[in-house]
């Protein structure tokens, strides 16, 4: 039931938005990706060396098989996906500002390095926002409700 009114507040408005605005596709964008969700990868695999993993497994398992302080790193590595898809994101639009501002006198190739910049900023906020927040939602809720 959870997961059926996540899709139906989150998702289908925001793929709806997009549809109407012109389709999915203008939204894809491979430079982009590559700007937020590798560096982020990286970032993670580094700082959660030992509990990379397992801050994907809380998710799924039930409040009785974990403890509180997997709880408290899954909840924390979370913490750490918003804070760098949005930090990428904004990374990823400066970049895309740079290459636009170096090539202003071909006029054609403003708006594919504006996208570039925008569509970064976009996938950062929504990873953090859709994907990441939820999460941290989910493991806080399972803690406390673990102490009562």
């Amino acid at each position: 039931m959870t997961i059926l009114i996540f899709l139906l507040l989150l998702i289908v408005p925001i793929v709806g938005g997009m549809i109407m605005s012109g389709g999915v596709a203008q939204f894809m964008d491979a430079p982009s990706a590559f700007i937020v969700i590798i560096p982020t990868l990286g970032t993670l695999l580094v700082g959660f060396k030992g509990s990379f993993l397992s801050s994907f497994s809380a998710i799924w398992e039930g409040e009785i098989g974990i403890d509180s302080r997997e709880l408290d790193s899954a909840i924390a590595f979370w913490k750490a996906v918003k804070r760098c898809t949005i930090g990428y994101g904004c990374i990823g639009f400066m970049i895309g500002l740079v290459a636009m501002l170096g090539s202003l006198d071909d006029v054609s190739s403003i708006g594919p390095f504006m996208a570039v910049g925008l569509i970064s900023i976009m996938y950062g906020i929504i990873v953090a926002y859709i994907v990441a927040e939820p999460m941290v939602c989910l493991l806080e809720t399972k803690k406390r409700s673990k102490r009562i």
